[in-house]
């Protein structure tokens, strides 16, 4: 048998330099040399699946036609959204005002009036300005000489009318030998003795009985006379109250009425104001006395206003006429500041409210307009995404007692008529929580049914690279920084790409934009200089990657002072540098970790001492049944496989999920199986199928670079590599640093599209198609194979002490 001869196997797989920089080295003749004078960019550039999303719902007034705008966070989803409701809103009728008022049938449920565009506040200035006015005129009225004397004329007749009949009912008691006398204000008559002074009980006794009797009789007759004329008086008392009254309200009537006279002319044709100042008036008139004592409760001045809370005006929304649809944002959509609240005041310890401690609510400023929110804090709010579903379905705003609800208790509470609602919602999200709601609320669907996705990048073409520009240009203006020039715009074309990690298209990502603007130009600043070169972009990267990088560092310094077992160098059996990448909070970086097999005579069981131990995650578990799969269809197709093995991740504690270790543990079982030493120079990334093809993975440029970073720490020694899947090719965009290393040949990237791709260049060997290439990888794994049945069919014959027993 013909031995396969070694040659180097590495060339036909490694990554040329030049394709490495195919994001770094795009033409630039397109890029102009500078950000100043650039145009500005239309607000949906790169957004055009949104753009015409949100257009049709602008345009559909079916209901249920309400907005979520799904997308990662900084696409500048609420940026753009905002430009085109204001383009749009410009154009769309001024809503109503709303104010409510009091119901003086029922105060429990007060009144909605919707008013011309601009009147409430005209309105309630005037309603409270009247108040003042009847209020000063009616006490200067009441208290002037005409009406007091007139006044006083009544009350005289009456008392003179009771004194004449008091002196005619003493007089004929006198004829009668009687004496009318007085005590605490009631009257009665009393027996006379001849002096017409008052009989003592001594003189009365003294008398004959007959005498007492008739006197008895007499006294009787004359008190009863009494208690008539007392009710007469009461009667001519009540009248003179009710004269005075009708005096007074006469009087109050003129008054109020010509008051009223310019506001109800003014709102002649709008019957619910009409209504309102009637029952106004007719309230005003009812309770005249306790409007001009103002010592009731009932009229007390609230806090903020000299009217009584029952005459005052609550304005719900006002808007300047002509100023379009309203467009409203609400940051803390708590169930109040959406819907609204009914306050209440505690005075002398009793707990009270009113219709003028009715509070509005965004939907009461957003209605005819646009109510612009987050989900997920609305999610979190107690009832807030019940109430929002509530008023969207009924089209109307209904405050309701949400502490009645809460608590189930009485008390005391309001019932406002409702407030017709025409509105669109626009809710922002990520997409995943968009389909977690269609899921979890069958209704969720009904109320928002477009859907505006926002892409986290675009294809890199040069209409859009010079449309990046302008984008740049406009936010440069906007916050006033330093201009760009060319060599700094393609810095930031390539850091867009990079930042997606994919040559072809650039990052929508406009907060991690801005951020990266902003620290440029202030790096340029400090520099003394006019404009923002690349130089200045590059010191923002590698400022932004130094105050993130505490937790890297933890890592390298175990990595350097040995704590971390970690080899860059030479070869060794059955261990190798697997790649994995590490995000907490906002650090994300790359890291090799050491991945070793060990294997040992068995019945083909492949142990995946992560799972086994629940470290590992689903995904993870999955690689590592596709690996084991695969090693039983491509070496034991023929006979089983003698052996068993365990895989592990040495020095993880943490949990760990991912396929794209699944290479480096079939690089290192190999090694394991076949004692061929793997290269500690190289690092591994890559899934795999069952089929032996390379898959494509995430993280490429972090764990490509953090194997770099190890192997500089170590010492660059020029054989040092990394092999990711060939799929991943336009996805790499690495650093400076990187990059500069690859050019002068001390580190390269190899690309692999099959397992025996992978084998080949970890191991060093040659893959082979059967046992019979001696020198191949496929020959030694069915060598060691053959070597392990032999011991174990040695193993099960019979031993010879055995053979003499059973003779």
């Amino acid at each position: 048998m013909a031995s396969i001869p070694k040659n180097n196997i590495y060339k036909p797989f490694t990554v040329p330099y030049q394709q490495l920089l195919a994001g770094a080295s795009q033409s630039s003749a397109h890029i102009p040399a500078s950000t100043k004078g650039l145009a500005p960019l239309p607000v949906f550039w790169g957004q055009q699946r949104a753009h015409n999303a949100i257009k049709t719902a602008l345009n559909v007034s079916v209901d249920g036609y309400n907005v979520f705008a799904a997308g990662n966070l900084g696409l500048g989803k609420r940026t753009m959204v905002r430009k085109m409701l204001q383009a749009h809103a410009r154009n769309m009728p001024t809503p109503s005002d709303w104010v409510y008022v009091n119901n003086f049938a029922n105060p429990r449920e007060p009144i909605a009036i919707e008013l011309p565009v601009g009147e409430a506040g005209k309105f309630q200035a005037s309603m409270h300005k009247l108040w003042l006015q009847i209020y000063r005129s009616l006490s200067q009225r009441f208290t002037s000489q005409s009406y007091q004397q007139n006044s006083q004329r009544i009350r005289s007749l009456r008392l003179q009318k009771q004194q004449d009949a008091i002196a005619a009912l003493k007089q004929e008691g006198e004829a009668l030998g009687l004496l009318l006398q007085v005590e605490n204000k009631n009257f009665f008559f009393v027996a006379a003795d001849s002096d017409g002074k008052a009989l003592n009980p001594e003189a009365l006794l003294a008398l004959e009985a007959q005498q007492q009797r008739l006197l008895t009789n007499v006294i009787t007759k004359m008190n009863r006379k009494i208690e008539v004329l007392a009710s007469k008086s009461q009667k001519i008392e009540e009248s003179v109250a009710d004269e005075l009254l009708a005096m007074g309200v006469e009087t109050a009537a003129d008054i109020v009425e010509s008051k009223f006279a310019p506001v109800v002319k003014a709102y002649a044709s709008h019957k619910p104001i009409r209504a309102y100042i009637a029952d106004y008036i007719d309230d005003v008139l009812v309770n005249l006395d306790l409007v001009l004592s103002q010592d009731e409760a009932d009229f007390a001045p609230t806090q903020f206003s000299r009217v009584p809370a029952r005459y005052q005006v609550n304005i719900m929304v006002s808007h300047q006429p002509g100023s379009g649809a309203p467009i409203v944002e609400l940051d803390l959509p708590t169930y109040f500041n959406m819907v609204g609240c009914i306050e209440q005041q505690t005075l002398m310890g009793t707990i009270s409210t009113d219709f003028s401690l009715i509070r509005p609510g965004a939907l009461h400023a957003a209605n005819g307009g646009f109510l612009l929110m987050d989900l997920e804090p609305l999610l979190e709010q107690p009832y807030a995404w019940h109430g929002l579903k509530r008023v969207l379905r009924l089209k109307q705003i209904k405050l309701s007692s949400l502490e009645q609800m809460l608590t189930l208790t009485g008390t005391l509470s309001l019932a406002p008529a409702p407030i017709r609602l025409e509105i669109k919602v626009v809710l922002f999200g990520e997409p995943s929580l968009y389909y977690e709601m269609l899921e979890l609320d069958p209704e969720f669907d009904e109320l928002f049914k477009i859907r505006a996705d926002f892409d986290n990048s675009l294809l890199r073409t040069p209409a859009n690279e010079v449309a990046f520009v302008q984008l740049i240009a406009d936010y440069i203006g906007k916050k006033q920084l330093l201009h760009f020039d060319k060599s700094a715009l393609m810095a930031l074309l390539y850091d867009a790409s990079r930042v997606y990690e994919d040559q072809k298209r650039l990052s929508l990502n406009a907060a991690k934009l801005g951020d990266l603007l902003a620290e440029s130009s202030f790096a340029a600043k400090q520099d003394g200089k006019r404009k923002v070169s690349a130089v200045h972009v590059a010191k923002a990267i590698a400022e932004r990657t130094e105050r993130m990088g505490y937790l890297q560092e933890a890592f390298w310094r175990e990595i350097h002072d040995g704590t971390q077992l970690l080899r860059t160098q030479g070869v060794s059996v059955g261990q190798i540098n697997a790649l994995t990448v590490i995000q907490y909070a906002d650090s994300e970086f790359g890291m090799p970790v050491r991945l070793t097999a060990s294997v040992h005579q068995g019945g083909g069981d492949i142990v995946d001492i992560e799972s086994v131990v629940e470290l590992g995650g689903a995904i993870h578990s999955k690689g590592m049944l596709i690996l084991t799969h695969f090693i039983k269809s491509y070496f034991g197709r023929n006979m089983p496989l003698h052996f068993s093995a365990g895989l592990a991740f040495e020095q993880s504690y943490s949990q760990i999920d991912g396929d794209s270790a699944t290479l480096a543990g079939i690089c290192a079982l190999i090694s394991a199986i076949t004692n061929i030493p793997v290269r500690q120079d190289i690092a591994i990334t890559g899934s795999m199928n069952q089929l032996g093809e390379v898959q494509p993975i995430g993280g490429v440029n972090a764990k490509i670079e953090g194997f770099f970073d190890a192997c500089r720490h170590a010492g660059l020694t020029g054989t040092q590599g990394v092999i990711v899947p060939k799929q991943n090719l336009q996805h790499i965009m690495l650093r400076d640093d990187v990059l500069a290393a690859i050019k002068a040949k001390r580190f390269t990237i190899y690309a692999a599209a099959r397992v025996e791709d992978v084998l080949q260049m970890t191991l060093g060997t040659p893959m082979g198609k059967s046992g019979s290439d001696v020198g191949s990888i496929y020959h030694a794994v069915m060598a060691q194979m053959h070597l392990w049945k032999q011991i174990e069919d040695k193993e099960g014959e019979p031993k010879e002490s055995d053979a003499k027993e059973a003779d």
